[in-house]
């Protein structure tokens, strides 16, 4: 099923961008003479309006054949692509990836129009329920308010912020009990996908999500959705008050009472110590409560467009550290990715795996108007100059431009392609 959804998420966002070049292509009185999804061999194809549209057996892009897009070859009809002034072909070239960039705001609002689950620490102020380390220098209840002055709303754009930034001292401003202060942090990297780490937890309830397999918590009975009332007979509010009272036990037996549907049970389990986090664990994973946000049209047009707006500064923040070194190349996907991510996007409904179309109709696009031989960005940039010089480019520059595109993405390939793979080995 995850191969059917990535096909289908792929080919919808695949076909949105062709289509902006075949519109513009048109609006412009250029001939198109092939509008296919996929490359390689064609699956099926029809003819309408002198074009032939196709699907093809892979389904990894597509393309639109304009008439006369070579440009050394001579102009035989005024309908050729390089017959057109550069102003139009660089139209024409745009046309792709804002209709993906339009896609990416039609997707988060209809999204937010149907609603959808999210976990609600993401949509609450950042307050920290539990720090699993000493080097942090946070406490319990500590709202974070600003990172390096920039104000954070809720743990999503907290969260956001730290992947950004691995292995950086941050200047964190949070409000503990009436005082503000401002706290010092630095940052770890996850070693998997090079991204940044905090090690703190969101103030949440004690109720039990997952218990790994082999641990005390499993040969002691407890259960996924048990809810902790009492260790040792002390009362359990929150999840902080789990992981500090297990964390102190020394390893000692435990009594601990959860309710467990309509039943209050007690049972006895023996913390072990755990090296990498520095303190005795049980092997329990909290449930993070979820909320169900829908909004009407209009409302949801506003929470689609701030979403787009967030996710382009996102793109763009991610775009320079990487360029200057400051992000790992570790974290970036490709379609194993994009796949393993479409198919859990769609179980966990129909609202969230449009909401993951629009994420990636976004990516796609500002991908393309790199300003990268191959992509759109390159062929925009390639008309840009020969506007500013009144004269084509020569194509010994062209050739060497396009070769050095190729390889770009070639190169590009590589790395996502081993990243996906390191990925599912591990």
């Amino acid at each position: 099923m995850t191969l059917i959804y990535f096909i289908i998420a792929l080919g919808i966002l695949i076909f949105v961008h062709e289509l902006g070049h075949f519109l513009a292509a048109r609006a412009f009185g250029v001939k198109v003479e092939t509008f296919s999804i996929g490359f390689g061999p064609k699956l099926f194809k029809f003819n309408c309006c002198e074009t032939e549209f196709t699907v093809s057996l892979i389904p990894l892009g597509g393309y639109v054949k304009m008439a006369g897009e070579d440009p050394d070859s001579p102009l035989k009809s005024p309908d050729e692509f390089y017959a057109k002034p550069p102003w139009q072909r660089i139209v024409i070239a745009l046309a792709g990836p804002l209709m993906n960039l339009m896609l990416a705001v039609a997707f988060f609002t209809l999204s937010y129009s149907i609603g959808r689950y999210i976990p609600s620490y993401q949509i609450e102020e950042a307050k920290v329920g539990a720090v699993i380390s000493k080097e942090v220098p946070l406490k319990p209840g500590d709202v974070i308010l600003k990172v390096n002055g920039e104000k954070v709303k809720n743990w999503k754009e907290l969260n956001q912020i730290i992947a950004l930034n691995p292995k950086k001292e941050l200047t964190l401003t949070v409000k503990r009990g009436s005082q503000l202060k401002e706290v010092k942090v630095k940052t770890g990297i996850d070693k998997e996908n090079g991204i940044g780490t905090l090690k703190v937890i969101p103030a949440i309830k004690p109720k039990i999500g997952r218990v790994i397999k082999g641990s005390p918590a499993e040969k002691a009975g407890l259960k996924p959705n048990d809810i902790i009332l009492k260790i040792d007979g002390k009362e359990i509010e929150s999840w902080r008050q789990v992981v500090e009272t297990i964390g102190k036990s020394s390893g000692k037996e435990l009594k601990i009472t959860v309710l467990r549907g309509s039943k209050k049970i007690t049972l006895k389990v023996k913390p072990q110590f755990n090296s990498k986090l520095g303190r005795y664990t049980i092997g329990i994973v909290p449930k993070f409560t979820m909320t169900f946000i829908k909004y009407p049209i209009s409302e949801a047009l506003k929470k689609g467009i701030e979403d787009f707006k967030s996710q382009s500064s996102l793109f763009f923040k991610f775009l320079y550290k990487l360029i200057t070194g400051q992000a790992s190349i570790k974290s970036l996907g490709g379609p194993i990715l994009i796949a393993e991510v479409a198919g859990k996007a769609a179980q966990a409904g129909i609202s969230n795996f449009i909401y993951f179309m629009g994420f990636i109709s976004l990516q796609l696009g500002y991908f393309n108007l790199l300003p990268l031989p191959v992509l759109d960005g390159g062929l925009i940039l390639l008309f840009l100059i020969e506007i500013i010089r009144k004269r084509p480019l020569s194509s010994n520059f062209r050739e060497k431009f396009q070769q050095v595109g190729l390889a770009l993405l070639a190169l590009l390939m590589v790395v996502v392609f081993y990243n996906d793979i390191m990925r599912l080995l591990k």
